[in-house]
């Protein structure tokens, strides 16, 4: 867990040690963005939020800014407080606390503890589909696709308030990405209009593609007749579902535009125009979504077990590999996760693929527990069988 230690003098920090501080803090959200769990937390989202406010209080660059709403954009929040031992963010919070002179501060991780009850998030019945995407008024006729301008829906849902649309978002394909769009489209009857803005993506050329399916079609292969892209295949939609998007929606043809005022223009037109619910029904097919569950009971691999130590003053991670007779057969050492687990699979040390993934998560923990300061305890993997180590 970090320690921030500010100099204080007559109650206020000096302007440009404040904005050392202010940057350092950032370049840590930076690294703590890195780390899917916490990207999807409401921990870090809330000190986002608060990074934002001390942003606005405080004279600083527009360039930090610019970082800080980078991050945002990354951020998906799907559950609360997990109890994580550290909780990351914290330290953060409660530095930028330190900064804007407020005396609440945050605790977390080691002190908070989870829910007694746990916690059972229904999914929403709308998207059908997942993706990165910012969701709006879900009776709003309008649907908005940014192609690669990544941080354009952002700026659409700031400029144009969340009732404007039903959904907005990015896409880069002319294959999964389209199939996604026309999933969520015809599973809401309310979408009449589709608006392609943003940068076209290079190779892919996703809007273009979007372009020639609304008026060519598909042929008998399901490829996008007039596309250029590299591989315009919609293998997973069945011929109805494409031809139920054709005539449901009319796409509006902005592609290369970021410019908010002419999409808004369309926008509102679009909702004047809006000849209201597609009143055609049609079953979506769907990929049988499974529920994950811990195995049962653990199979040790006949080709050894691990034991792992990261060495935080060396910035390496030693890995003993052990025989199924304990014998100590080699020891791997590198810098980072990928490096020593590709050596470890290159010398066939790992035979089990639950076992690769076991070895896998805990490297991550331990080049973690090096970047972060926590201590690191090699976790058994997850069964009855607890005689190994690995």
């Amino acid at each position: 867990m970090l320690i921030w230690v500010f100099e204080i003098k007559d109650g206020k920090l000096k302007s440009m040690e404040k904005l050392n501080d202010i940057t350092r803090l950032l370049e840590e959200m930076e690294r703590i963005s890195e780390i899917e769990k916490c990207l999807t937390c409401q921990c870090f989202y809330d000190t986002l939020m608060e990074f934002k406010e001390v942003l606005k209080q405080e004279k600083t660059s527009e360039e930090l800014k610019e970082r800080l709403s980078r991050i945002i954009e990354k951020t998906k929040v799907v559950h609360d407080c997990l109890g994580c031992e550290p909780c990351y963010p914290v330290p953060v919070s409660n530095a930028l606390h330190g900064i804007s002179g407020m005396a609440v501060k945050i605790t977390c991780g080691t002190v908070c503890k989870p829910a007694p009850v746990k916690l059972i998030m229904k999914p929403p019945s709308w998207p059908v589909e997942q993706g990165e995407y910012i969701i709006g008024n879900r009776t709003s006729p309008v649907a908005i696709s940014t192609l690669g301008s990544d941080g354009l829906p952002e700026v659409i849902f700031k400029e144009l308030g969340i009732e404007s649309f039903a959904i907005v978002g990015k896409t880069h394909t002319e294959n999964i990405g389209i199939e996604k769009i026309i999933k969520n489209t015809i599973s809401n009857p309310h979408i009449r209009f589709l608006i392609l803005c943003g940068k076209d993506t290079r190779g892919h050329m996703a809007g273009q593609s979007l372009l020639s399916l609304f008026n060519n079609g598909v042929n008998n292969e399901k490829r996008i007749i007039g596309s250029e892209g590299q591989r315009p295949m919609l293998k997973n939609l069945e011929f109805s579902e494409i031809q139920h998007f054709r005539s449901q929606v009319k796409i509006i043809d902005l592609v290369g535009s970021e410019n908010i005022a002419t999409i808004k223009e369309n926008v509102k037109e679009c909702k004047k125009k809006n000849p209201g619910r597609f009143d055609k029904a049609l079953a979506i097919k769907r990929a049988p979504q499974i529920e994950a569950s811990r195995p049962e009971k653990l199979i040790l691999d006949p080709s050894g077990f691990f034991i792992i130590y990261p060495k935080k003053e060396e910035g390496k991670i030693y890995l003993e590999h052990y025989k199924a007779d304990g014998t100590l057969n080699e020891i791997i050492y590198g810098e980072d996760p990928v490096s020593i687990v590709s050596t470890v699979i290159k010398r066939g040390l790992v035979s089990r693929l639950d076992h690769a993934a076991y070895l896998g998560r805990e490297l991550e923990r331990a080049y973690l527990s090096m970047i972060y300061g926590f201590r690191y305890i090699q976790d058994r993997a997850p069964g009855e069988d607890e005689t190994d180590s690995s």
